[in-house]
């Protein structure tokens, strides 16, 4: 019994350990679009467009701008990523291939 009170007590306080580490989201991530298919997911990381299949595995990076690239939207074939970017001063609307470009 004495085993099992030491194991609730320990629970207990590494309990507010993890619901501190739950809170944290990573700002840095955003933006995610499923494309029409369902099988890819274009987000923004670090101000640059990945894409990633949707069961996970290794992001593939599409722009390589020193300036943000945000919220990409799919083209209806899939085909298409647009996105708003400020590589002239101002967000403007363009459009690259799915696969990069």
């Amino acid at each position: 019994m004495k085993v099992f009170s030491s194991l609730i007590v320990f629970v207990i306080s590494c309990l507010p350990m993890a619901t501190v580490n739950a809170q944290v989201n990573p700002e840095w991530l955003r933006y995610p679009m499923v494309s029409p298919d369902g099988n890819q997911i274009a987000f923004v990381y670090k101000g640059d467009i990945y894409t990633v299949g949707v069961d996970g595995g290794d992001a593939k990076r599409l722009t390589f701008q020193s300036k943000m690239d945000l919220q990409p939207i799919w083209s209806p074939d899939g085909m298409k990523i647009a996105f708003a970017s400020e590589r002239h001063g101002n967000f403007d609307v363009f459009i690259m291939d799915a696969r990069g470009g």
